[in-house]
């Protein structure tokens, strides 16, 4: 494979790259996988059960900036990218007793905005609750990400394969994932071709972190459900850490290197973004309601500044939403320098090794003129 200069998301309506902003209410989660560790970086965990959960109020007003902040960036793009995925997620979203109500608000919150964007609510979720909440959780959703997780108690694995059931014959719009764990590799793989063969939106995911290691074999079945034949890729990374030496979209977007967009790619070499100019602040955003902070995204930590941390907390995000306006009205091409070892959420950001170069990639984003 060419050496890379540039990375961009294949650009096709079904993998169109709207705005993400995660919303972390709660960090509680109902499973206890021995993969979902610290996250990157050590910085935030996947779950921890010893922490209440978000003040609702705290939850309403992050809610609240994360929209004004979208919709500063929506006014430089095309009209056809203006779209906005609001990611509610924790830990384990259904865990919050007034989760409802917080979906009743994101509408509340989105009415003033109708005409400037499209707002598609997605739940990224276990799945575990009853049919009888599932079905009313559904009627606040646009979009649910089902995450199946093979260290789950088997009841609550009961409750996501009818949830997802439920989903799929009444029509729902959604997407699943089964987290490939190595450890109980053939209780996944069986999941995996179960849905499949149901006709479930289905595919793998490799996990991150020190748990995913795998074997040569391992990874060649996850490339092939994956659709990718480069198996090159996959020289000399079996028994390693994989999210150091290859990563694909989380999302499942194909990617295309160098511009060429006749030839997308399922999974790319991991090589450093250290130094390259990145687009991830005009696609994504994260509210981390427990810390009162924001994030270029939840394993994103650069700034403008090319510094590393939050880029406001919940008192100072007003201010920061002004300043991001004003640099914005000199130019749309603002971009992030990447300090950031590690890049996962945020590698299908268009990214180039130049400022031209990525300003070239965002005209099919951007207003330019």
């Amino acid at each position: 494979m060419e050496t890379p200069h540039t990375l961009e998301p294949h650009p096709s309506p079904k993998h169109k790259m709207a705005f993400l902003f995660d919303w972390l209410v709660t960090l509680k989660c109902n499973y206890d996988c021995s993969y979902c560790g610290p996250g990157v970086n050590g910085y935030r965990p996947g779950h921890d059960n010893s922490l209440p959960h978000p003040e609702q109020e705290t939850c309403e007003k992050m809610l609240e900036q994360g929209f004004r902040y979208v919709d500063m960036y929506m006014d430089i793009k095309k009209p056809n990218m203006r779209s906005l995925n609001l990611n509610i997620y924790g830990g384990e979203a259904l865990f919050r007793k007034d989760i409802e109500y917080l979906l009743e608000r994101s509408s509340k919150l989105y009415e003033s905005y109708k005409g400037n964007w499209h707002l598609n609510r997605m739940l990224t979720t276990n799945a575990s609750s009853s049919l009888d909440k599932w079905k009313n959780i559904s009627e606040h959703l646009e979009y649910v990400n089902f995450s199946y997780h093979s260290q789950g108690p088997a009841k609550l694995q009961d409750n996501f394969m009818r949830n997802i059931e439920w989903s799929h014959e009444n029509k729902k719009n959604y997407g699943a994932i089964v987290l490939m764990y190595p450890g109980e590799w053939e209780k996944c793989m069986y999941v995996f071709q179960l849905m499949q063969r149901k006709g479930y939106n289905v595919r793998p995911r490799i996990i991150d972190g020190p748990a995913g290691k795998y074997t040569k074999d391992q990874l060649r079945q996850i490339f092939d459900a994956m659709h990718e034949k480069d198996y090159s890729l996959l020289d000399g990374i079996e028994g390693k850490q994989i999210d150091s030496k290859m990563r694909a979209c989380c999302g499942g977007r194909p990617l295309c290197i160098n511009r060429n967009l006749k030839e997308p790619k399922k999974a790319i070499p991991r090589d450093s973004w250290m130094g390259w100019k990145c687009s991830a602040n005009q696609f994504f955003l994260f509210a981390d309601c427990h810390a009162k902070k924001f994030f270029t995204n939840k394993d994103c930590n650069v700034r403008h500044d090319g510094t590393w941390g939050p880029l406001a907390d919940i008192d100072t995000m007003d201010d920061y939403i002004e300043q991001t306006r004003r640099r914005l009205k000199k130019t749309p091409n603002c971009f992030l320098t990447c300090v950031q070892k590690t890049c996962r959420c945020g590698t299908c950001a268009p990214k180039s090794l130049t400022d031209q170069g990525l300003a070239d990639v965002m005209k099919s984003y951007n207003i330019t003129a």
